[in-house]
C-alpha cells in the first residue's frame, strides 16, 4: 500500500482571474446616486411651486408643464449617445464626469437672470425665460446619464448576491429627487419673490456632486468582482478597435428578436410610464369634486414615492439571498397583483369615469394607504425588471437592456401626457388596464438567468471524475486551496507557486 503522502496529486498553477470587491464601490454608488438624485430634483423645479412660478416669471401653466415636459422630450434621441459613451473604455468615468458639469452649468443658466436684473425690471420675464428652457434643456440631456448605467454599474462594481440591492439603490436615487423636490420646493418658495432662492440651493447642490465627481471617480476597479463583470471590462476595450454604431445596431437586433426581453420589456415599459404620470396628476385627480387640497395630493405624492423606495430597497434585498436567486418572475407577478389591487382600491375610493362618487369609504387615511401600498409594490417590482432583462439578454451589457427599457418608459410617459390635461379620468382607468396586460405578458415570457448561470460556471473548479479516489480530508485541503473572501480589500489564498493569486488545476498524472 503506497503511503498517504504518495497519493496526493501535484497542483499545478494558473494565472486566473481572481474575483473580488473593493470597499470603494460604495463611494462609487453613492456618488454616483447623488447624481442621479440631482437630475431628478432639477427637473421637476418648477412643478411643485408651479403658482409661485407663474407670477414670479410671468409664465402660464403650458409653460411650466413644457419646462418638465422637456425631459422625456430630450431622453428619446440622447438615450444611444450615452449608450455609446458608456461602453467606451472607462465609460463609466466619463459619463459621470460630462453628468456632473452638465448640472452644475444647467442650475448656473437659471440663476443667471436673477443675478443680472432685477425681478421688478420690465424686462425680466422676457430675459428669463430662455434660460429657464435652456437650463432645463441641459439637465433633461442628463437623463440617459443617469438612467442607462444603474444595471452596467451595480455589475461593474458588486459582487453577484449585492447586484440586485446596488441596482435598486441607484434607481430609488433617483426617484428620491422626485420626493424630495415635493417637500422641498414648497418648504423654501411661500412666496413668488424666492423662487430664485430654490435655484440657488440647487446650484449648491450640483456643485458638491461636481466636486467629488471630479476628485474621484475611478472608472472601473482593480480587478473585477464577478466573472460578468470581467467580460463587460474585456468588452468595453474591445469596443475601441471596431465599429461602435455597427455593434449597437447588432445588439438591438438580438435585444428586439429575442421574445423574452420583448415581453418584459413592453411591460416594464408600460406599466414604468403609466405609473409616472399617474402619480404627476394627483393634485388633478384628487382635487377635481373630490374634496382634497393641493397640499394634500402633495403629501399623497409624497407618500407615494417614499413608499416605492421603501417597496424596492426590501424586495432588492430579499432577492439577493441565494435561495431567491431564480424567483424573480413569482416575485415580479406577486408585485404587480398587489399592485392592481391597491390601484382598484384608490379608483373605488375617488370619483371616476363610471361612478359620480366614490363606491368604497374615502378618507384621507385610505386614499393614503392605497397609493401609499400601490407605490410599495411597484417600486419593488422595478428594479428586478432591470436585473431580469440583463441577465436574459447577457453577455449583451447591461446599459443596452436599460437603455430599451428606460426609453419604453419615456415614451409611454410622453403619450401619456398629451392625453392627461383634459382626460384624466381616462387615465386613472387606464392604468388598471394596463397592470392587467403586463401581468399576462410577464407570465408568458421565459425567464432565463444567463448571467447568473455564466458566474457560476466560471467560479466553479474543475474536478477530474477518478479523483473520488482521494482521501476525503485530502480532497478538503485541495479545496481550499484558494478562497476569496468577497467583503473585503483583500484576497486570503493558500499559495502553492511563486505567483500569487492562482487557482488550482488538479493532476492525477502521477497517482
Amino acid at each position: 500500500m503506497l503511503p498517504v503522502g504518495e497519493l496526493m496529486p501535484r497542483v499545478r498553477s494558473y494565472s486566473l482571474p481572481v474575483y473580488k470587491v473593493y470597499r470603494r464601490r460604495f463611494y462609487v454608488l453613492f456618488v454616483f446616486s447623488f447624481l442621479a438624485f440631482n437630475q431628478c430634483l432639477f427637473m421637476l423645479t418648477f412643478s411643485p411651486i408651479y403658482k409661485s412660478a407663474e407670477k414670479h416669471y410671468n409664465i402660464g401653466e403650458n409653460t411650466v408643464d413644457l419646462l418638465l415636459a422637456w425631459g422625456p422630450i430630450f431622453f428619446i434621441p440622447c438615450l444611444p449617445l450615452s449608450y455609446l459613451l458608456l461602453n467606451k473604455r472607462n465609460g463609466l468615468r466619463y459619463c459621470i464626469i460630462l453628468l456632473s458639469i452638465i448640472e452644475l452649468i444647467s442650475t448656473i443658466i437659471r440663476i443667471i437672470p436673477s443675478i443680472a436684473i432685477s425681478s421688478s425690471n420690465v424686462k425680466y420675464y422676457s430675459i428669463s425665460l430662455p434660460f429657464l428652457h435652456v437650463g432645463q434643456i441641459l439637465n433633461a440631456v442628463c437623463g440617459p446619464l443617469v438612467m442607462a448605467p444603474v444595471s452596467q454599474l451595480s455589475c461593474l462594481w458588486f459582487d453577484t448576491n449585492e447586484r440586485t440591492r446596488a441596482t435598486t439603490v441607484a434607481i430609488m436615487a433617483y426617484n428620491a429627487g422626485s420626493t424630495t423636490g415635493f417637500l422641498l420646493g414648497p418648504s423654501i418658495v411661500n412666496s413668488p419673490e424666492k423662487v430664485p432662492n430654490l435655484l440657488y440651493v440647487h446650484v449648491g447642490f450640483a456643485l458638491c456632486a461636481c466636486i467629488l465627481s471630479l476628485i474621484y471617480f475611478p472608472g472601473q476597479p482593480p480587478t473585477p468582482p464577478s466573472p460578468a463583470a470581467e467580460l463587460l471590462i474585456r468588452n468595453s476595450t474591445s469596443e475601441i478597435k471596431g465599429n461602435s454604431w455597427r455593434s449597437y445596431i447588432e445588439s438591438l437586433r438580438r435585444c428586439f428578436t429575442t421574445r423574452s426581453f420583448v415581453l418584459l420589456v413592453i411591460a416594464g415599459g408600460l406599466i414604468g410610464g403609466t405609473y409616472a404620470t399617474w402619480i404627476s396628476l394627483f393634485d388633478v385627480i384628487l382635487t377635481d369634486d373630490n374634496y382634497y387640497t393641493e397640499k394634500q395630493s402633495g403629501w399623497f405624492g409624497f407618500t407615494t414615492s417614499l413608499a416605492e423606495i421603501i417597496g424596492g430597497l426590501i424586495l432588492a434585498t430579499i432577492a439577493d439571498m441565494p435561495r431567491f436567486h431564480r424567483s424573480f418572475k413569482v416575485f415580479i407577478i406577486i408585485s404587480f397583483i398587489c399592485y392592481i389591487i391597491f390601484v382598484g382600491w384608490f379608483n373605488l375610493s375617488i370619483k371616476t369615469l363610471f361612478y359620480d362618487k366614490p363606491v368604497l369609504p374615502s378618507s384621507v387615511v385610505t386614499i393614503a394607504f392605497s397609493v401609499g401600498l400601490a407605490g410599495f409594490f411597484q417600486g419593488a417590482a422595478s428594479p428586478l425588471t432591470y436585473e431580469m432583462l440583463a441577465e436574459i439578454m447577457y453577455p449583451l451589457p447591461e446599459s443596452l437592456s436599460a437603455s430599451i427599457l428606460v426609453e419604453f418608459i419615456n415614451i409611454t410617459s410622453l403619450v401619456l401626457l398629451f392625453i392627461a390635461p383634459n382626460r384624466y379620468q381616462v387615465v386613472n382607468f387606464l392604468i388598471l388596464i394596463i397592470i392587467g396586460v403586463c401581468i399576462i405578458l410577464v407570465s408568458l415570457t421565459r425567464f432565463t438567468y444567463n448571467r447568473r448561470d455564466a458566474d457560476i460556471r466560471k467560479r466553479s473548479i474543475l474536478v477530474p471524475s477518478d479523483v473520488g479516489s482521494i482521501h476525503e480530508t485530502q480532497m478538503n485541503s485541495i479545496r481550499t486551496l484558494s478562497q476569496i473572501d468577497p467583503n473585503i480589500d483583500t484576497v486570503q489564498t493558500n499559495t502553492i507557486s511563486p505567483s500569487s493569486f492562482v487557482n488550482p488545476i488538479i493532476d492525477l498524472s502521477d497517482t
